[in-house]
C-alpha cells in the first residue's frame, strides 16, 4: 500500500511544501483540504434546504475554490493516468457545483458531496496506511 499512496502523493506534486510543513505533510494539507471540501458541501446542502441562498452561494463557492486548488496541484508527469481521471472528475464536480448553484439543484450537491466522501475517505485510508 506504501506504493500506492507513494503515486497518490506524487499526484498532487504541486502542493507547496512551505504549507506541508506548516500541516505536518503534504498527506496532512490534501486531508484538510478534503476535509474542508466536504464541509463545505453540506453546508451548501443545508443552507440550501433552509433557503439561505446567498450563504449557500458562499459554501459553493469555498467547494469550487478547493477543488479548483486541488486540481491545480496535481502533477501530470509523475501522476499519469490517475492524475488525468482526478482532473476529469473535478471538471465535473466543479460542473455540477455550477448547476448546483444557478438551478438550486441539491441533487447535484448530495452527487458531489458522495464523490468527494468516496475520494476523501479512499485518501484517509492511503495516508493512514502509509504512516
Amino acid at each position: 500500500m506504501r506504493n500506492v499512496f507513494g503515486a497518490a502523493i506524487k499526484t498532487y506534486g504541486q502542493v507547496s511544501y512551505d504549507s506541508a510543513a506548516e500541516y505536518g505533510s503534504s498527506a496532512d494539507l490534501l486531508n484538510l483540504l478534503f476535509t474542508g471540501l466536504t464541509d463545505a458541501l453540506i453546508d451548501a446542502q443545508r443552507f440550501l434546504l433552509q433557503k439561505k441562498y446567498f450563504e449557500k452561494g458562499v459554501a459553493i463557492s469555498k467547494s469550487q475554490k478547493i477543488l479548483i486548488e486541488l486540481r491545480n496541484t496535481l502533477d501530470f508527469g509523475v501522476g499519469g493516468e490517475l492524475a488525468i481521471n482526478l482532473d476529469e472528475l473535478y471538471a465535473y464536480c466543479l460542473k455540477r457545483l455550477a448547476e448546483a448553484h444557478i438551478q438550486n439543484d441539491a441533487v447535484a450537491l448530495r452527487e458531489v458531496h458522495s464523490l468527494m466522501s468516496e475520494l476523501r475517505d479512499a485518501w484517509f485510508q492511503a495516508s493512514r496506511s502509509a504512516a
